[in-house]
């Protein structure tokens, strides 16, 4: 049997950073929605280990990618052999802010467990996401959501309408380790107490479609070059910001020249539009089925 689906992008609309925990990891608050730049996935059955393939985008291909973690944790979990070969389509950029290793770990996760008629629960499969990254469970449930902890408690909303986004892409990842690092240092030098998480988000109360990002100040003390970019995408649109721990912008309400002005202005970026996903779309692009999906990566 062979078996593929779409694992979809997602942005931040708002993020909160609180205090450094004991794991390692820091309590956060933020609103999270899926958008349609995906990868894709197959798997089928293989010759009794894993085999892992990626086409498209650079991406890890040995054991460090979280597609083939995913399947070896599963397979552990299950008590058998990770007997797959799965194949990667990678279009998300990696060290983009734009979660594309994780949402590949969260698709992977959902075929294998259908590849191998897995008898767990959504909670089982929750609890092996959270394992692999903080970004993981979210991909289990799409749509709009709250994620809290250190990402791995989610609650779904409802759907808002679609937006529709530009997305400003840098030629360079940054690093998530390296960002909050910065952050963690910024944060030590200010006045400030110790950062505490708020009781609500801003998008809940605001008309803006983005809310605080309190990695922001990081992301452009670790890029120079970043600050020019955001005072780009500001420049064309009426809402822009830092998506997670960056490289990727995102943009809202943008001129209707501004993808041809910023491709003009940075040349070396990548500058695409999507749009949000409600939860229903996300299912039906990521449910798993039959047979071949596999296209060439353009």
């Amino acid at each position: 049997m062979k078996l593929s689906g779409e694992a979809p992008a997602k942005i931040n609309r708002e993020l909160r950073v609180g205090g450094y925990r004991s794991d390692g990891y820091h309590e956060i608050r933020s609103r999270v929605v899926a958008i349609d730049l995906a990868d894709t996935i197959e798997v089928e059955s293989g010759d009794g280990d894993l085999t892992f393939s990626c086409e498209g985008l650079p991406a890890p291909s040995d054991e460090s990618n979280l597609v083939v973690r995913a399947g070896r944790a599963l397979a552990n979990r299950l008590g058998q052999p990770a007997d797959a070969a799965i194949r990667l389509e990678k279009r998300i950029p990696a060290g983009a802010g734009l979660g594309g290793g994780s949402s590949d770990a969260a698709r992977a996760l959902a075929l294998l467990a259908r590849l191998w008629d897995a008898r767990l629960s959504d909670q089982d499969l929750r609890v092996i996401a959270a394992s692999l990254g903080s970004d993981v469970p979210f991909f289990l449930v799409g749509g709009e959501a709250e994620v809290t902890g250190r990402g791995e408690h989610v609650r779904p909303l409802s759907d808002s309408d679609p937006v529709d986004l530009l997305v400003l892409v840098p030629r360079f990842p940054l690093s998530t380790a390296e960002v909050y690092a910065t952050h963690r240092r910024l944060a030590s030098s200010s006045s400030v107490d110790r950062p505490r998480l708020p009781g609500f988000l801003e998008v809940d109360s605001s008309r803006k479609f983005f809310g605080p990002n309190d990695l922001a100040l990081a992301v452009l003390e670790t890029s120079v070059e970043m600050n020019i970019l955001l005072d780009s995408a500001r420049s064309v649109a009426s809402e822009s910001a830092i998506t997670g721990s960056g490289s990727a912008i995102v943009l809202v309400g943008a001129a209707a020249d501004a993808e041809e002005r910023l491709a003009e202005r940075h040349p070396d970026a990548r500058v695409f539009r999507s749009r949000t996903l409600t939860r229903e779309e996300y299912r039906r692009r990521t449910e798993s089925s039959g047979g071949s999906q596999w296209r060439s990566p353009r």
